[in-house]
């Protein structure tokens, strides 16, 4: 319409057609429109759209009336391109338009520079260069809610903007439909919310558990609020709890987030006013409550918060002593509501955060002041009990009584492990140290901590004088023996000699061959024994040790460097054979602990086996790894396993306490997996606690076995 049609002289018949497609269409597409339940927001923008395709106008907006009875912009399309701020008035006069069609409930319709009275001697002028139109949207009492305002190019013929202005009345009466609807379902809404408010007021007094009670308040409270999240606090003493925090089965209380929520809490109670948050703070509230809101805000980001204060009738500041230092008693409980996108009216959703506040301040304070009774869960039973007794006096002795000896039979009829502590190490069931072959002096580490490496490979490169002044000593023997042998030869080959002089040749020869290879046996012995370095006399090297033949393996086995500090303690120092140089280990096979018993423990680990116990017999073993000490994992102790003698060992202070050595095997396949130890906590050298369960005794005994010992040895056995 506004490309081809609109400066035609006369319309072309398909132009109305056209133009009577499009508002039947829209009619339609807006009809079915006002009976759907959409949100506000998203109907009007909708309905504006269909409105406007329908006549191709150039722009529309929905004006709706707000609480205060004024005009608020509730959606609007294209309103920047009909110059209402670049036409000087256009603003004013514009404004006043739409206070008397909205305060007349007149439909309107002004044509560019057309001017209507609004008053006694005052008149507004259309100073947009579109045709405007303006259709209340009433409801049943024909009281205006809205108006629907729309800008629309001037026609070829302006016989045809009646059309226009009657399509905008209709479709403000498909508004006033949709309006209806809502306020009826609103109307239904409101009968269903006092209902859910019966139910939630029953439920909530249906307890004297102040957590419960909470958690009933902040869940169900929060579904008739329309928040996001419902928070309650109760102070128990001076300091208030979070209790419960909608939508979370769990109060975190070490969170950051809930220690921020209790410090607003907190300071909201000492204030003991309502704080309210739409977005902006308000610098007049008092330091300590904006710097708990900026805390919670930091970790919240909530756009509305109310925080309320619950002051129960029974705790009225009024009854409170007034020479008192503290006048006003500070509210027993408080609420919290967040809204993380709040509607544009949050009003009745403060209303309805007071109904449900009125309601759980009574509530609140019942559980709270149940929970300040002593043993409240048992006095009762405890009460109908002494009475049925006798009295007071008789309750008590028979009470004692009783606990007495429940707690001896206990100590003696029940059994329960007895657990005996050890420390010990990881370390792999495959290690070996690694010692020179021969004296001499470390000249470089060609290994680092932690390397993988194969059998047989290099590990340190040494240096001995005394070994090469031997081997150079047996090469020069070698070197003379093949001169003489050589000359022997020449002689032989040379000279004329007799048979007897050839024989005596001969004979000389096969002797210093003889001593020839006697040397070269000798040299490589020493060069195959110690590793000698070829071309450097006196250097040989220190090489891992080859596994097992008969291991089983899998794959290919590495040994792992465990030694941590070689480089820095024997770097260019001169060690012995007997001197352990390095050590390594099989990682990638089986681990096991090297555990320490105390020698006053022994006893009872080998009773624990039985009288005449098999090798292959063993005891479970709780372990906790120093580097994962929340987690108690298992393994077995063998009887094979167990040391045949007590050892010194220096405790923790510097004491020597023999201790027996033994082995606890550890991932074994049988093992559940919760029992096995995790590959990445497998590390040489780590700490590891134990207790190795020495079978089921009387309770009594196992848990004071330490008790008993100490006492039988310093008391029993003096006498």
């Amino acid at each position: 319409m506004r490309a081809s049609a609109v400066n035609a002289k006369t319309p072309p018949d398909a132009a109305l057609k056209r133009l009577t497609r499009q508002i039947d269409e829209a009619f339609e597409e807006v009809a079915r429109l006002s009976g759907l339940n959409l949100p506000p927001t998203n109907f009007y923008q909708e309905f504006l759209t269909k409105v406007m395709g329908g006549i191709e106008s150039t722009a529309g907006v929905v004006w709706i009336r707000t609480p205060q009875g004024f005009l608020q912009l509730q959606t609007q399309i294209n309103l920047d391109k009909v110059g209402l701020d670049t036409t000087r008035g256009a603003r004013q006069h514009h404004n006043e338009l739409l206070r008397f069609a909205f305060q007349s409930n007149k439909h309107l319709m002004l044509e560019p520079t057309q001017q209507v009275p609004v008053g006694e001697g005052q008149q507004v002028e259309n100073k947009t260069q579109y045709l405007i139109l303006l259709a209340p949207i009433l409801i049943d009492d024909n009281k205006a809610v809205g108006i629907l305002e729309i800008f629309q190019e001037v026609a070829w013929d302006t016989r045809i903007h009646p059309t226009y202005l009657n399509y905008a009345i209709q479709m403000a009466g498909y508004a006033s439909q949709y309006v209806r609807q809502t306020t009826n379902r609103q109307a239904a809404t409101q009968e269903q919310v006092w209902a859910q408010l019966e139910a939630f007021s029953r439920s909530i007094h249906s307890s004297l558990n102040p957590t419960e009670v909470a958690y009933q308040i902040a869940n169900d409270g929060r579904r008739l609020i329309g928040c996001d999240r419902v928070s309650i606090a109760v102070r128990h003493g001076n300091k208030p709890k979070v209790e419960a925090v909608s939508g979370a089965d769990v109060v975190e209380k070490a969170g950051q987030h809930i220690r921020a929520m209790r410090k607003l809490f907190e300071a909201v109670i000492d204030w003991g006013e309502k704080l309210v948050y739409r977005g902006t703070k308000d610098e007049s509230l008092p330091p300590q409550v904006l710097e708990a809101l900026d805390n919670h805000l930091a970790e919240s980001n909530a756009k509305l918060l109310v925080l309320a204060p619950l002051r129960d009738e029974r705790e009225n500041p009024k009854t409170k002593d007034p020479n008192s230092k503290d006048p006003q008693k500070k509210p027993r409980s408080a609420i919290l509501m967040e809204c993380y996108d709040p509607p544009a009216d949050v009003e009745p959703m403060i209303s309805r955060l007071d109904v449900v506040a009125n309601h759980a301040a009574s509530a609140l304070y019942n559980a709270a002041e149940m929970k300040r009774i002593p043993l409240r869960y048992m006095w009762l039973p405890l009460a109908k009990l002494q009475d049925g007794l006798g009295g007071k006096a008789r309750f008590w002795v028979w009470f004692t009584m009783i606990a007495m000896i429940a707690f001896i039979a206990s100590m003696i009829l029940i059994p329960y492990p007895l657990k005996l502590d050890a420390k010990g190490q990881l370390v792999p069931v495959e290690r070996v140290y690694v010692y020179p072959p021969h004296v001499g002096r470390i000249d470089a580490f060609k290994v680092n901590p932690g390397d993988n490496i194969p059998p047989d490979t290099a590990l340190v490169s040494m240096f001995d004088a005394e070994l090469g002044k031997e081997l150079q000593e047996l090469s020069g023997r070698i070197q003379s023996a093949n001169k003489k042998i050589f000359a022997l030869e020449y002689q032989f080959k040379e000279f004329n000699l007799d048979r007897v002089k050839q024989k005596e040749l001969e004979k000389d020869k096969l002797i210093e061959i003889a001593s020839r290879d006697a040397f070269i046996a000798q040299l490589e012995a020493k060069k195959t024994i110690y590793n000698c370095e070829a071309g450097r006399f006196g250097y040989f090297t220190l090489k891992a040790p080859m596994f097992p033949p008969n291991r089983a393996q899998t794959g290919s086995p590495l040994w792992t460097v465990l030694s941590a500090d070689y480089r820095e303690n024997l770097t260019y120092k001169t060690v012995q054979p007997t001197d352990p140089v390095l050590r390594l280990g099989n990682k990638r096979g089986a681990w096991e602990i090297e555990l320490k018993i105390p020698q006053k423990h022994i006893g009872q680990v080998r009773k624990a086996f039985g009288p005449n116990p098999d090798p292959e017999a063993k005891l479970d073993v709780d372990l906790l790894v120093t580097s994962v000490p929340t987690h108690t994992y298992r393994g077995w102790l063998y009887m094979k396993h167990i040391g045949g003698e007590a050892i010194p060992n220096r405790t923790d202070q510097n004491e020597s306490e023999p201790v027996v050595v033994a082995y606890v095997r550890v991932n074994e396949p049988e093992m559940p997996p919760e029992y096995k130890i995790p590959e990445e906590l497998l590390v040489t050298g780590v700490e590891v606690h134990a207790k190795v369960r020495c079978g089921d005794h009387a309770m009594g005994y196992s848990l004071f076995y330490g008790l008993w010992e100490f006492l039988y040895r310093n008391v029993v056995f003096f006498f």
